[in-house]
């Protein structure tokens, strides 16, 4: 998604819903045992800095409850001096049967949720709506999404409290995003083509659409074309990326190569997993 206002930052990091099973068979019996998918444990974002090398940003974490669903997640930032992580949000999670229904934002030692997003859900199962009151800017808003199956096709609809509003619409193609484009009103601010490899992309396995739909696609992006054309332009665009992967396909360092950028050229997240 493509950043097109001072409201919202849009960027994909699309991400997969596959899982990967192994059945190993003993030699001398007739039992079955199965290795379930491995779950996010946490990863660390890094950035190339000029004469530095690659430093150390944010830290994630996530939290699962005993039905195997998450239930927490942690953003921590880099603290040079301590050479320590300090948190600085995290979300909890709540289900209604196997579907999230609320996420609650909390900031470090606050009782008071600074942001609560409430999901509703069409007969099918998928996302109808997102509802989010954020108490950090103030603004209540809501993301409606009208599917059209037959063109795999996605529109969601953006509204703010303060007046503002915007369009983002994506097509799908072998569980991917593969085109996008972004409107205010009938005024085009961006379109975007992406290509992904074949392999496994975690951050989909989270079981969840989140507000700023990060976490849409089935594999792992390879390159990302986007032309912006009104609204704003992003500082840092990203172009193409590259993966390590461990033996289950699973990736474990993603480095992003952005575009024309003088102070800033690449950047790392390193993914460790339970």
């Amino acid at each position: 998604m493509n950043i097109i206002d001072t409201e919202l930052s849009f960027m994909q990091k699309h991400i997969s819903y596959l899982y990967l099973i192994f059945i190993l068979f003993g030699c001398q019996s007739e039992d079955v045992v199965t290795t379930h998918e491995p779950k996010l444990d946490y990863y660390v974002d890094s950035y190339d800095i000029p004469d530095l090398g690659f430093q150390p940003s944010l830290k994630v974490t996530y939290e699962y409850n005993s039905s195997g669903k998450l239930s927490k997640s942690r953003v921590l930032s880099y603290n040079p001096d301590s050479k320590s992580f300090d948190e600085l949000r995290h979300l909890d999670f709540a289900y209604s049967g196997n579907e999230v229904s609320k996420i609650l934002g909390y900031l470090p030692d606050e009782l008071t949720p600074y942001m609560e997003q409430s999901y509703e859900y069409s007969p099918d199962g998928r996302v109808s709506k997102i509802k989010e009151t954020n108490g950090s800017t103030g603004l209540k808003s809501e993301a409606n999404f009208v599917y059209d199956d037959a063109h795999e096709s996605t529109k969601v609809f953006y509204t703010y409290s303060n007046g503002g509003s915007f369009e983002y619409e994506f097509n799908m193609s072998g569980g991917n995003v593969v085109t996008d484009k972004t409107t205010r009103g009938s005024q085009l601010c961006s379109d975007a083509k992406y290509t992904y490899d074949d392999r496994i992309n975690p951050f989909k396995n989270l079981g969840y659409t989140d507000y700023l739909l990060t976490n849409l696609s089935a594999n792992n992006k390879l390159t990302e074309s986007t032309n912006y054309i009104n609204c704003a332009f992003p500082s840092f665009i990203p172009e193409s990326f590259s993966y390590e992967y461990d033996a289950r396909g699973y990736p474990t360092l993603i480095t992003t190569f952005y575009k024309s950028a003088a102070t800033l050229r690449k950047s790392q997240k390193e993914i460790f997993y339970k």
